[in-house]
């Protein structure tokens, strides 16, 4: 399964495109006080950093997760998948 992955030129930039666009409603969320779209219609504070944390958030995973198409063995992208969840278990329990 993990050798299908790498190479994958199409995938590559598919999902650099959608690590952008995470970081950019991130930024939008997190920097920009009134709404763009419909600047009369005000959500909540603690609803807009939430949301952009969470989008931030993803950007992250995709930034780290990223690096599967570009190494070289199986066991490399076990590896980094291992170390992946284990942050993400650890920062969850606190």
């Amino acid at each position: 399964m993990y050798d299908q992955i790498r190479g994958d030129t199409l995938l590559a930039i598919f999902y650099g495109g959608v690590t952008v666009m995470a970081m950019m409603v991130s930024c939008y969320l997190l920097l920009r006080r009134a709404n763009a779209i419909a600047p009369e219609i005000t959500p909540p504070i603690r609803l807009r950093r939430w949301t952009g944390v969470f989008f931030a958030f993803i950007a992250l995973n995709n930034v780290w997760y990223l690096q599967i198409i570009f190494l070289d063995s199986s066991d490399d992208i076990k590896m980094a998948d291992l170390v992946g969840g284990l942050i993400v278990n650890a920062s969850a329990k606190g």
